[in-house]
């Protein structure tokens, strides 16, 4: 797995922008797109539990708190975060789109608002869009892109924390939608976190064989790599990240106060990529 020389830790936040009155159809709420709009009905265990899971009452409200400290609200906000608007930067501008694909919450979202002129964030979880806030710039829409098309096509696609746990056919029809609403030579930004190489997803993995089911996903990069370049996409970057383990909900405050110089360090000692548990993709549509 590449690493990134570019990669900085004192990347500015982006500007703050004033949250979009909560007005029907207006930006900064999402619009209810559900008319015609096709339910999965086939898949495995896996699919149902992601789609079910995803768009349980509450699981919004959840999943916010779950991101607001400990490792995870460390890691969006000393290693993440950064590193996406790093990212981001040079792709945006005021005459450019972005699509936030299983945009949640709006994190991703948010972040995006500030480097592009438009943003439009897609999802099926009527939980995860009700806790979301968003800038006047920014559209959110509840709809299946897998099955219904936008009728647009934008510069860049953002698809965070989402990957990971679809189903297989579920990956292939979201990277196959998602190439279909890239402009010629547009890119896809998005993550996996919980690298099969790392030492969380190789527990994971004996895990799962000592079980004989799947305890917690993983998923490597090179399987990611093959899984992108089948679909239309020319992977361009992978780049690390999160190299000190989650330990669950143990020591969250310990968590906070060394993930930073853990990162930097590993950094400083070129420990390889293959031991971090997170890494993001930059693939170019084909």
């Amino acid at each position: 797995m590449a690493q990134s020389a570019s990669y900085a830790f004192g990347t500015p936040s982006a500007s703050r922008v004033p949250w979009a009155k909560p007005q029907t159809g207006e930006p900064g709420i999402w619009q209810e797109l559900t008319s015609n709009q096709q339910v999965h009905t086939q898949g495995d265990r896996v699919s149902h539990d992601y789609r079910a899971s995803h768009c349980a009452p509450g699981y919004g409200a959840q999943y916010n708190k779950t991101h607001e400290s400990g490792y995870y609200g460390a890691l969006w906000e000393k290693i993440e975060k950064p590193l996406i608007l790093d990212v981001l930067r040079p792709m945006g501008g005021a005459g450019r789109n972005c699509l936030d694909f299983a945009c949640g919450t709006g994190r991703i979202a948010n972040v995006a608002a500030g480097l592009f002129g438009e943003v439009v964030g897609v999802d099926v979880s009527k939980s995860m869009l009700d806790c979301a806030q968003v800038p006047p710039n920014v559209r959110l829409l509840r709809i299946d892109m897998t099955t219904r098309a936008l009728g647009e096509t934008f510069d860049v696609t953002t698809a965070f924390r989402f990957f990971l746990n679809a189903e297989d056919q579920l990956k292939r029809d979201a990277l196959k939608a998602i190439n279909e609403h890239l402009k010629d030579g547009g890119r896809l930004v998005c993550n996996v976190h919980m690298n099969a190489t790392s030492p969380i997803g190789m527990a994971s993995r004996l895990l799962n064989r000592l079980f004989g089911r799947t305890v917690r996903h993983t998923l490597s990069a090179a399987t990611f790599k093959e899984l992108l370049t089948a679909s239309g996409f020319l992977v361009e970057e992978m780049i690390p990240y999160g190299y000190l383990p989650r330990p669950g909900n143990l020591l969250p405050r310990v968590c906070e106060a060394l993930m930073e110089p853990f990162e930097k360090a590993s950094r400083t000692l070129h420990v390889p990529g293959q031991l971090a548990q997170h890494f993001l993709v930059i693939a170019k549509k084909r």
